[in-house]
């Protein structure tokens, strides 16, 4: 495994504790050996000890020594300027000393944890050195997000990819997709006959996809003010929620099958369309962002996003889709809600109405919760006790970290293991990528010519106000 800015913030916060976790699993291969690239000269030792001390940080797993005396001597640091390409003939020749040291073939899986400005050299330049597409052995790619910054920089980082890279061995990472709770919103809809008949527009009146932040950018200045919530949040995690949520069943097993229905449901995907005096969009950004590091003082960039969103097919037809996404609000957390429509107005042979109750209250929601804890939480109607017709809303709140009495591996860990067995589910197909762009061009497109700018809202709230509006016009509230 070669991590390309193997000194930087995300290979000791993220990588190192994922490799070390993995290997404290025994799921690591035997041949296996770690290669940090970085511009600062240090020795192989020095490095090690770095990462020693962000493991003991960040892992999610408890220090073991043996366990790191076991790895550390497969971590390996190389000192070169991946911008330039007389860097990579000596990154070629490490390389090949560490396959022989460790008894590797010529698998080799390269990590760009770099800014997206140096994807397109690093690729060109491992294909230029022969790096790529060897003789023996196999030759994969993982890619941070962004994957480019709208459709046109995509197709061109595509195009620089595939050149080197087939499609099997290109793996675009979208980290939500290796969370927990993601991977089992399959097995939750289609293992259990008391939800797959009801997931569709006949018991389903809407769902929301909320994925907030309660902190700023941070020193993220620099890339956040291009992109903003829309293109960093939207694009890739909660589009891909959505095509988790929403997505037909597979055919057949296989990762292939499920990026295939993700693809067409995501093809299915289209703004609401406008109607008389309301929006289905509404960006916001929070008092004191234009204050933040790296940031311009005469920003217009999202901090926040609401929108809502419709599936033209048959099983969401009618059925709207709210996103919500932001910096600095009240709560860190990401979930999926799905609520379902409301009862008939008859029990026990008399209305509802006439019933001790909050009707408003009477609502079946199902819960997925993906950060910060884990878990599904189901909500339903009892008859409150010592009460003859007072009805009262009760939950079914399964916690999975409490219930396996185990740390959920972590995104990375899970990534990175699906990457070296080869296996693409939790990662983006081009045409997905492609898609998603296409939507959020166009979205933009549409903002501009409606004028949209961003509401300011206090850090720490719930974010602008106006956002409510997009769910109270249709007679709901946001979760």
């Amino acid at each position: 495994m070669v991590v390309l800015g193997g000194t930087g913030d995300l290979a000791h916060r993220k990588l190192a504790p994922a490799v070390y976790n993995l290997h404290h699993l025994g799921s690591l291969p035997q041949d296996f050996a770690f290669v940090g690239v970085g511009r600062k000269q240090k020795s192989d030792d020095q490095f090690r000890n770095e990462l020693a001390e962000s493991v003991n940080k960040y892992s999610s797993s408890s220090w073991d020594d043996q366990k790191w005396a076991d790895l550390s001597p497969r971590i390996y640091y190389h000192q070169g300027d991946i911008r330039y390409a007389d860097s990579y003939p000596d990154l070629k020749e490490r390389i090949e000393e560490c396959n022989r040291a460790n008894g590797g073939s010529n698998n080799v899986l390269y990590y760009l944890a770099l800014t997206p400005n140096l994807f397109t050299p690093a690729v060109e330049n491992l294909n230029k050195h022969g790096m790529v597409q060897m003789e023996s052995g196999w030759q994969r790619i993982m890619i941070e997000k962004p994957f480019g910054f709208d459709l046109q920089s995509a197709r061109e980082l595509n195009d620089v990819i595939s050149s080197a890279f087939s499609e099997d061995s290109i793996f675009r990472i979208d980290h939500y997709l290796g969370k927990e709770m993601l991977q089992n919103i399959l097995v939750l809809r289609l293992a259990n006959s008391v939800f797959e008949p009801l997931w569709n527009e006949r018991f389903i009146s809407h769902v929301q996809i909320i994925a907030s932040e309660n902190e700023g950018i941070g020193d993220r200045g620099r890339y956040y003010d291009r992109f903003g919530a829309m293109r960093d949040m939207v694009q890739s995690h909660l589009l891909q929620m959505l095509a988790l949520t929403a997505m037909e069943p597979p055919q057949e097993a296989g990762p292939e099958a499920v990026r295939a229905e993700r693809l067409k449901l995501l093809n299915a995907v289209q703004l609401w369309p406008e109607e008389e005096e309301r929006s289905n969009l509404v960006l916001g950004q929070y008092k004191g962002y234009k204050k933040e590091k790296d940031v311009d003082a005469h920003t217009g960039t999202e901090t926040f996003a609401a929108l809502k969103l419709a599936v033209n097919n048959q099983r969401w037809q009618g059925v709207p889709f709210y996103l919500r996404t932001g910096k600095n609000l009240d709560e860190k957390i990401a979930k999926i809600v799905i609520q379902f429509k409301k009862p008939p107005f008859f029990y026990y042979g008399n209305p509802l109405k006439d019933l001790e109750l909050d009707y408003d209250s009477l609502l079946n929601i199902l819960t997925l919760k993906v950060q910060p804890q884990e878990g599904v939480v189901f909500q339903f109607n009892i008859k409150k006790p010592a009460s003859t017709s007072e009805i009262v809303p009760a939950k079914m709140d399964f916690c999975q970290p409490c219930a396996f009495l185990i740390n959920t591996p972590e995104a990375y860990e899970r990534l990175i293991a699906d990457a070296i067995a080869g296996d693409t589910d939790r990662f983006s197909s081009w045409n997905e990528v492609e898609r998603a762009w296409t939507l959020i061009d166009y979205i933009y497109e549409q903002s501009k010519k409606s004028a949209h700018k961003p509401h300011l809202y206090e850090p720490g709230s719930r974010g602008p106000a106006e956002a409510d509006k997009i769910t109270e016009e249709d007679g709901y509230r946001w979760w």
